[in-house]
């Protein structure tokens, strides 16, 4: 059994007639020491997935339904009520640690507090493993970075004072949510290494939510492409970029910018996700699809296409699109 295990996730906002779903029976699953890479535009169902995890949603505006699984304890009950968050060994590093951080303390006193409750520390242990951490994620000097105050400090620097308050927690699962678009790409790079380390280290199960498909390609494991609140393929990263099976993946990978072809205009996916709540009877990608066929009018399943991979499109075996070498 892998270590996070999700099953029919489902996500409803607001109440009666005005309700709206926006996640359709998610499944999902990430073993020790993997990352599982979950892409897709905006409006694709990327953070709801993780804050539903997570237990940030609002249980007065949202509804979540489904089963998810953890180390072999549940995230929430029955009734969808989430479990105590002291019991829960998971974090989630955000994509902008600047409005993440509280400016008014120091960095520190942040990581302190955070170590004292979640772990019960005293003061000097809570100081001492601080350090230890700022250390671990490749910060310099961590002494004098404990009296600074998050301006003080860079993008990428600020990004890892968040990873580490991550860590204090020992988290099994770490959700990072694009944490990487607010730096340069040499920063990027870094941020990618630590984390590709840590998991590997810590055996840490790591859902890395992104739309940037390259970062996938260098980071992760096995990637899960969404589409208007659903899974529309998965499968072993490597497997999945170089021969792509549904034609929302292949748009995504079309629309990289190439190397070779500098001057050459980007291209596009016409259209745009449809909102949370729209009646969609067939394909959900059909109306933006140029490889559309009244075949598509047909509601569509996950269905297995090749080792240890899913695709949500009836014509996945017609179709060959081109990919890319990982």
């Amino acid at each position: 059994m892998s270590l996070l295990e999700v099953k029919s996730l489902e996500v409803r906002f607001g109440h009666g007639e005005k309700q709206v779903q926006a996640l359709y029976g998610v499944d999902l699953s990430i073993d020790a020491g993997e990352i599982v890479g979950l892409v897709g535009e905006s409006g694709s169902g990327k953070t709801v997935t993780s804050l539903a995890l997570m237990g940030l949603l609002d249980p007065k505006s949202a509804e979540v339904g489904g089963t998810a699984v953890l180390d072999g304890a549940p995230l929430w009950d029955e009734r969808g009520r989430r479990r105590p968050r002291s019991k829960v060994p998971m974090a989630m590093v955000f994509q902008e640690p600047m409005t993440a951080l509280d400016p008014v303390f120091t960095v520190g006193s942040q990581l302190v507090e955070t170590l004292r409750v979640r772990r019960a520390m005293g003061r000097r242990q809570a100081r001492a493993e601080a350090l230890e951490l700022l250390e671990a994620v490749g910060i310099s000097d961590p002494t004098a970075r404990m009296r600074a105050h998050p301006h003080e400090l860079s993008g990428g620097m600020r990004q890892r004072v968040m990873i580490a308050i991550a860590l204090a927690c020992e988290p099994k699962l770490l959700i990072a949510d694009e944490p990487t678009t607010a730096v340069d790409v040499t920063i990027q790079a870094q941020l990618l290494d630590l984390i590709r380390g840590l998991a590997r280290e810590r055996g840490m199960a790591v859902l890395f939510v992104t739309h940037d498909l390259g970062v996938v390609a260098e980071t992760c494991d096995r990637m899960i492409t969404m589409y208007a609140g659903r899974v529309v393929e998965r499968g072993p990263v490597v497997e999945v970029l170089a021969e792509p099976a549904h034609p929302y993946t292949a748009g995504l990978l079309s629309a990289l910018p190439a190397a070779a072809e500098r001057h050459a205009r980007l291209a596009t996916i016409p259209g745009r996700v449809p909102p949370p709540g729209t009646e969609i009877t067939g394909c959900v990608f059909a109306p933006r699809c140029s490889h559309r066929r009244d075949v598509c009018d047909q509601p569509q399943e996950l269905l297995p296409h090749g080792d240890g991979r899913e695709v949500r499109c009836i014509r996945a075996s017609e179709i060959q699109f081109e990919g890319v070498q990982v």
